[in-house]
């Protein structure tokens, strides 16, 4: 995949590096490049230059190459021939395996989730479908790619299935890149919009089934940008 600058005209903002306090710095920082390639705010191929990154952080070089090379034992970012990191670019097919990887794991959340769900989480699930349908609407990729990460999560959070975020960051560090690339066209994109409604209907409904092939369907259309 190409890194070169996306020809589609969504709104963008690119990565959020402000900087962060020096309290818990080396943890700081890196939940902050993990929360930017869960989002899809790098791009696949972008570099990461230590010193570009140390300077948008406010903070030294160390602090920011301990959460690089942290990234780096996940295959997150990559280390390229003059040793810069980088944001990998993936197959086709290892972008299949990160999708069905993500459909074991995201059906069996939102089964779970659908019958255990509180009134509480069903009003901020709703919050994030809304921003979901807004970010359609306006043709704001960067609300749509946060809205999504956090729609996803919650669902993930609502299964209380011990673990879950640790197996699915790191997937959800590999496919946010790829969209970010791959922005949808206007169909694609209210269609996913459509979808993550029919995910809450389901999970409203206290529906498992139907919850599980709505989140199926989401995962996989998905890949089809």
């Amino acid at each position: 995949m190409s890194s070169e600058t996306n020809p589609h005209p969504w709104v963008s903002q690119g990565p959020i590096l402000a900087p962060v306090s020096r309290d818990m710095l080396h943890e700081q920082i890196y939940d902050r490049l993990k929360q930017n390639l869960m989002m899809g705010r790098f791009t696949p191929g972008q570099k990461l230059p230590l010193r570009t990154l140390a300077k948008s952080l406010g903070t030294s070089l160390m602090p920011v190459r301990d959460a690089l090379q942290r990234l780096e034992s996940t295959g997150c970012v990559v280390s390229t021939a003059n040793r810069t990191m980088a944001v990998p670019e993936f197959s086709t097919k290892q972008l299949q395996d990160v999708c069905t990887l993500r459909i074991i794991l995201e059906t069996a959340t939102v089964e779970r989730a659908a019958l255990q769900r509180t009134e509480e989480e069903l009003a901020a699930l709703w919050g994030l479908v809304v921003d979901i349908e807004r970010s359609a609407e306006t043709n704001n990729i960067d609300l749509f790619l946060e809205a999504n990460y956090h729609f996803h999560m919650l669902v993930a959070d609502m299964s209380r299935l011990s673990f879950v975020r640790t197996l699915l960051e790191p997937l959800w560090m590999h496919i946010g890149p790829f969209i970010r690339q791959s922005v949808p066209n206007e169909a694609l994109f209210q269609g996913a919009a459509r979808r993550h409604k029919e995910v809450y209907d389901a999970i409203a409904a206290q529906d498992p089934k139907n919850a599980a092939i709505a989140i199926e369907r989401d995962i996989s259309d998905g890949y089809k940008f």
